[in-house]
C-alpha cells in the first residue's frame, strides 16, 4: 500500500494520542536471557515526546516546502493538538517513510509484540540504531543515550534479520518517569513464572513483583504428598 499525505496525517495524529497515553514519559525494563551465555540481563528504555517524529518517518516542512530540522518536539505537539497540516509534512526520499507508517500503529503496543531483543547487526546502512526489540513482523530500533535506550526507528521487518544473536525477552515491567522501582508487569514470556527466576542483584534492586500473579497452570501436588502435608 502506498500512503498519501492525507493517510500519513491521519495515521500520525491517531498514533500520537496512543503514544501520549501508553508510552511518553514511561520507563520500561526489558529483561532477557542472553543467547550467548544464557545469563539474565536487562536494558532500560524511555520514551520522550521528542522521539515520536523519528518513528513516523515524516519530515516537517516550512511554508516554502523546505525541511525544518531539530523540530521533533514541535512536530509531536502539532500532532497532539491536531494542528499538523498536510502542507507541513514530507516523505523521505529513501522510501523508509512508507514502511514506518505501516509499522507505527503496531508499535504503539510495543510491550505486546516484543518477544526478542538483540544488538543491531548493521545490516541496513541507513539504519543508525544500537539495539532492536520486537518480533518476526515488526520491531523497534533503539539508540543508546547514556544508560538508557530511546526509540529511534519503527521497522517493518523480522527482528531475527537485524540481530545476529536474538535473545528471548523474559519480562517487561513499567514505571512512570519519576518512580524509583518498576512494578507494573506488562509482559511475561508464555509459560514463565517470574517467581521461579533467579534474577541478578542489579535487577532485583530495580523491580518489585509484589503485585505479580502467575496466570499459568499451578504446580499440582501429587495426592499422596498432599495428604502428607495435611496429616
Amino acid at each position: 500500500m502506498r500512503y498519501t499525505k492525507e493517510d500519513a496525517r491521519r495515521i500520525v495524529l491517531n498514533c500520537a494520542k496512543q503514544y501520549q497515553n501508553k508510552l511518553v514519559n514511561k520507563k520500561f525494563i526489558i529483561i532477557y536471557r542472553e543467547r550467548q551465555d544464557n545469563s539474565v540481563r536487562f536494558i532500560e528504555v524511555i520514551f520522550h515526546d521528542r522521539n515520536y517524529q523519528h518513528l513516523t518517518g515524516l519530515e516537517l516542512l516550512n511554508q516554502d516546502g523546505a525541511v525544518i530540522h531539530r523540530q521533533s518536539v514541535n512536530f509531536y505537539r502539532k500532532c497532539i493538538d491536531n494542528k499538523l497540516s498536510i502542507d507541513e509534512i514530507g516523505f523521505k526520499n529513501d522510501g523508509t517513510t512508507q514502511l514506518k507508517l505501516t509499522a507505527l500503529p503496531v508499535l504503539m503496543d510495543i510491550t505486546k509484540i516484543t518477544k526478542i531483543t538483540g544488538d543491531y547487526n548493521n545490516l541496513r546502512p541507513y539504519l543508525l540504531v544500537d539495539k532492536v526489540i520486537g518480533g518476526v513482523n515488526f520491531c523497534l530500533g533503539l539508540s543508546r543515550e547514556g544508560n538508557w535506550y530511546v526509540p529511534s526507528s519503527a521497522l517493518l521487518e523480522d527482528i531475527k534479520r537485524l540481530t545476529d544473536r536474538p535473545s528471548q525477552v523474559l519480562a517487561i515491567l513499567q514505571k512512570d518517569s519519576k518512580e524509583e522501582i518498576y512494578h507494573v508487569v506488562k509482559y511475561v514470556a508464555k509459560g514463565l513464572n517470574l517467581n521461579n527466576i533467579r534474577f541478578p542483584d542489579e535487577i532485583c534492586q530495580k523491580i518489585n513483583l509484589e503485585n505479580y500473579e502467575y496466570k499459568g497452570t499451578p504446580n499440582l501436588i501429587p495426592q499422596n504428598r498432599k495428604n502428607e502435608k495435611t496429616s
